[in-house]
């Protein structure tokens, strides 16, 4: 106890210095809990963009036909029908699987109108892209098998009309009634307003060439990584992964096209998006670390300087005291001690400040994926880690200075003047 007032003795003969000692920490730790929080607000708008898709989630593209293939001419638009998409989804790999038709059209609902993407999608659309249906439900089999005439719109469209109550209301796509059966959640920044329909009834009524975009699908066991051989190699100039490779080598002779073409067919896979992002977020996160150790830094070669200042002020106090007894471990405590609470004092005031900034500005963000930020707050672990640091930004400043002092002699210290 008398160790803890002679510190805060000390402190408070010297505000004016020990607040602008502390301003240096508070800032520092301020610096680092918002950039924190800005690096978790990106990390969420990055992932909200590319949606919520499932991790192993592919996508496959009909493209065109670069090369010329048994006697057929270059430079041919593929398409898929349903003799490919039954073939793939018989694949041992395949876990979920929709062929989706997209076309546009326009959305109706009384005065109301809104341009609209038009999805003819199957029942495990749900499942790989992950759509949260916040009320009714999504498209199941029965749906696809009857050809039913119900659709599930996304709460974009929704909006576009008005913010109306639609579940269990017939809205109108084009001149056709649907049943809207379901409300989900928006997919990311970019797909738009979108309504989704049976793919029978799609393909009977707005696609009538029978050709389907592209298939969606999840996958166990597949290898759909591409090989990375060289480190200077751009994702596109990768050869394909085996399991496009086997894709190509199954459609190939069906849609007629050359294995060897790249612009036959074009397969994404979430794995490698996710891979990239993650890529970007650790340099990201390193970046955030070094500035805010730096600043950190700073900091502390602020308070060491005027603990520096205090011990040479205090010299005799120092050298009185080791004369009439006092154990070197009390002075190093007392030097250690007062650095330890102006860095933990202030340091708690800068982290508390930055947090509460991100908190507000989180109030402030705009709601929906629209906006690619999202969610800058500072997690438990980062909290934990600025407190961690903060001790030990405490004891490294006080530590040179507690050194200088424990070597006092009591001599020299009574001979000493400021």
């Amino acid at each position: 106890m008398g160790i803890l007032s002679e510190i805060w003795s000390s402190i408070s003969q010297n505000r004016f210095r020990t607040a602008m000692t502390g301003f240096a920490v508070a800032w520092g730790i301020f610096i680092l809990v918002v950039l924190l929080g800005a690096s978790n607000g990106l990390q969420n708008g990055i992932q909200d963009s590319y949606g919520s898709k499932a991790s192993n989630a592919v996508e496959v593209n009909a493209g065109w036909a670069e090369l010329p293939y048994k006697g057929l001419p270059k430079n041919r638009q593929l398409f898929f029908t349903l003799r490919e998409v039954n073939r793939v989804r018989l694949l041992p790999e395949i876990e979920h699987f929709s062929p989706v038709v997209q076309t546009n059209g326009t959305l109706s609902y009384g005065t109301a109108y809104s341009a609209v993407r038009i999805l003819g999608v199957e029942s495990d659309y749900q499942q790989i892209l992950r759509k949260h249906v916040e009320a009714g439900r999504f498209l199941n089999a029965h749906d696809d098998v009857e050809r039913t005439k119900v659709c599930v719109l996304d709460k974009r469209t929704v909006e576009e009309l008005g913010n109306q109550d639609l579940l269990g209301k017939y809205i109108h796509i084009g001149d056709v009634p649907f049943l809207v059966v379901g409300i989900c959640a928006n997919g990311d920044r970019w797909e738009g307003a979108s309504a989704h329909i049976p793919l029978s009834t799609c393909m009977a009524i707005f696609a009538t060439d029978r050709h389907i975009n592209k298939m969606v699908m999840t996958t166990i066991g597949a290898d759909v990584r591409s090989p990375k051989t060289s480190s200077r190699q751009k994702p596109w100039e990768r050869p394909p992964s085996p399991f496009e490779q086997k894709l190509r080598n199954l459609l190939s002779p069906m849609m007629q096209f050359d294995p060897a073409d790249d612009g036959a067919l074009w397969v994404w896979n979430q794995a490698e998006r996710v891979e990239q992002t993650e890529g970007v977020m650790n340099a990201i996160r390193l970046f955030v670390l070094i500035i805010g150790i730096c600043t950190l830094i700073s900091g502390a070669v602020g308070v060491s300087n005027i603990m520096l200042v205090s011990v040479r002020e205090r010299t005799k106090e120092f050298g009185i005291r080791k004369a009439i007894g006092a154990p070197p471990r009390v002075i190093l405590l007392t030097v250690v001690g007062e650095s330890v609470l102006i860095t933990a004092l202030f340091g708690y005031i800068g982290m508390f400040v930055g947090i509460g900034i991100m908190e507000l500005i989180n109030t402030m963000l705009p709601p929906g994926a629209d906006f690619p930020f999202r969610n800058p707050t500072v997690d438990i672990p980062a909290v934990s880690i600025a407190t961690f640091i903060l001790i030990v930004v405490g004891v490294v400043a006080g530590a040179i200075p507690a050194v200088r002092a424990m070597r006092i002699k009591p001599i020299e210290a009574l001979n000493y003047e400021k």
